[in-house]
């Protein structure tokens, strides 16, 4: 039978994050430092400064809860991994930017809606096939080619207010 005066009550706090040495946190805690396993049940890797829930029973102390965080989390997994919300939607939103690395993205969608005050686009090749119309709205457009520009259409009509201008080494008509 075993004597439960000797056993300590769990006691249950917030301690202070001093510092992160392996799989454990240094932590001060009901006024003393001292080593505390993470015990996070999700993937949050505490850091220097911040806040964390602790049970502690004896000499055992468990971090099991973030009471003000800045440290990162990050998931890992072997293999693939799919997000589904067959009846909702998935939202992602960051504070300072959203990256993308793959060897290969696609996206697949009955309807792409990209709205940006300011978007750049790098390729080393490029290729657009449209099966109806494409439409290009802009304020001004400026084209510069390095090598030859080709283009081919059953019917060309332009259309200018002001003036047209054709400049070139050798112009053939017809």
């Amino acid at each position: 039978m075993t004597d439960t005066a000797t056993i300590a009550a769990p006691r249950l706090g917030p301690a202070l994050v001093l510092a992160i040495e392996g799989p454990r946190l240094r932590v001060q805690h009901e006024g003393r430092e001292a080593a505390a396993v993470n015990a996070l049940a999700f993937p949050y890797r505490p850091a220097a400064g911040d806040m964390v829930l602790v049970i502690a029973q004896d000499e055992a102390l468990y971090v099991i809860g973030v009471l003000q965080g800045r440290g990162d989390s990050a998931f890992s997994f072997p293999a693939d991994v799919s997000l589904n919300a067959p009846h909702g939607s998935i939202t992602l939103a960051a504070g300072r930017g959203i990256e993308l690395q793959a060897p290969q993205v696609k996206v697949t969608a009955g309807r792409l809606e990209l709205l940006a005050r300011h978007a750049v686009e790098k390729f080393g090749q490029a290729a657009r096939w449209v099966k109806e119309l494409f439409q290009l709205r802009a304020g001004r457009t400026h084209t510069v080619v390095q090598g030859d520009a080709y283009e081919r259409a059953n019917a060309r009509h332009i259309r200018a207010a002001k003036d047209v201008s054709v400049n070139g080494e050798r112009i053939h008509l017809g």
